[in-house]
Order: structure tokens, then sequence, then C-alpha cells
């Protein structure tokens, strides 16, 4: 086991996206941490559970984590995702549909704050008084502080009249100002689970450019199966 990133690794030198497909979400991890010492660029694509996720109390989490795949999916040159058997089996909005939902904010935009708000909630953003947690956004006055899911640390935009000011990271416990930033980009907290042209996770990879490792082919069918007869069975 040791030995198979490394010839994964090897063998896709000439794959600008690499897509590595094994048993159980703990394999995946341990093959993560694994490629990511050949591979800095290298992402966990989190299975959610399929009978449960909106009671999930990880949900948050497990889509902050997803998100940010999806961000490097749609940025990255180069990228190379794990992932188990189930985060290939739940339907998805395709990666340019949610790329049409971005919203983009330069140092010299011009927002409509009452557009911005349910732009942002139907992003899956809540608006809370303060901004504490990945996945909420407050507005007071002229000043907007938002949290995305694929950003270590919440945005504050600054308005004069109507056009952006300034655009800075900040700390979210201490309130205190991090760093400018000229752009940024605000991915959905939220996946659209239902809605037409919904595709697989597979159908995110080019066939031209992506190679797909499979982990422990009769591992993979047992749990596929198993994941597919479960969720037959509570309906």
């Amino acid at each position: 086991d040791s030995q198979k990133v490394h010839v994964m690794h090897e063998l896709s030198k000439d794959n600008p996206w690499r897509l590595v497909v094994t048993y159980d979400d703990t394999r995946a991890k341990e093959i993560f941490d694994d490629f990511s010492y050949f591979e800095p660029n290298t992402w966990l694509y989190p299975a959610r559970d399929l009978l449960f996720f909106q009671a999930d109390i990880h949900g948050n989490l497990l889509i902050r984590q997803r998100m940010r795949v999806i961000r490097a999916l749609l940025e990255q040159e180069e990228v190379t995702v794990v992932t188990s058997i189930d985060g290939c089996m739940d339907f998805l909005m395709p990666l340019e549909k949610i790329r049409s939902r971005l919203l983009h904010f330069k140092s010299d935009s011009v927002i409509d704050l009452d557009q911005l708000k349910e732009e942002l909630v139907e992003l899956g953003y809540e608006r809370t008084g303060q901004v504490e947690l990945p996945g909420q956004f407050s507005v007071r006055g002229g000043i907007i502080d938002i949290y995305p899911l694929t950003e270590d640390n919440p945005w504050r935009i600054e308005l004069w009249d109507d056009e952006v000011d300034s655009i800075r990271s900040f700390d979210a416990e201490s309130q205190r100002s991090l760093e400018n930033v000229d752009e940024i980009t605000i991915y959905p907290a939220a996946e659209k689970m239902d809605g037409e042209d919904m595709v697989s996770f597979l159908d995110y990879f080019p066939e031209e450019k992506t190679l797909v490792f499979l982990d422990e082919l009769n591992h993979l069918a047992e749990n596929g199966e198993g994941v597919e007869e479960e969720y037959r069975q509570s309906r």
C-alpha cells in the first residue's frame, strides 16, 4: 500500500488532472496524506451521507471541504483529488452552472445592497448580526461582512455610496483587519440538491486530461452496492 501512491504519481505525470477513487473515507484520507507529499495541490473530497445529510452535524464542514475542491477544479490548471466511492454516488450541479452563480467583486465594483442580500441567501448564506462562522454574512450600514466556506478568514467590504471603497480580510474573533485584497470571488455556501441536468462527480473531470485510479476494485464494488442498497431500502 505504501508504494501505490508513488506509482500513481509517476504514471500520471503527463495528466494535469488526477482522480483517485477508493472504497471508504478512512482509506481516502490515507491516500490523500501520502499523495500530498508528492503533489502539494492535492484535495480530499469527502462523501456526504445520502440519507441523513440534512441532519448531519458535520454537514457544514463537509460542504466546506467539498466546495474547496470545486474551487480548485474551477481555478487550478493542475489538480489531484482523492475521494471514496460514496463521493461519486450523488447528483451535483454541473461545474459550469456553479461557475455562473459565483459572485465577483473588485475594489471599484458597484454593489446593489438589496440585490446582494438576496443573492447571498440564494447561495446558502445565513444573515447574522455579526459574522462568526463560515457560511454567514452581515450588513451594517455600508459595511458587508461575508465568511465564504472556501476561505480561512471572512471578508469585509466597505462601500462609499454604492461603490466598493475597500475589501479586506479580518479575524472573526478579534474583528481586526488582516490584509487588503483587490478582488474576491464568493462561492456558494450550500450544495443545490435538486434541479435539472444534474451530474456525477466523475463528470467534473474531462476525459482528455484526467487519469482515474480505482483502488481495490472488489472493495469498491462491495461498498458501492452497499450504499446503493441502503438508499434503495430507505425509499
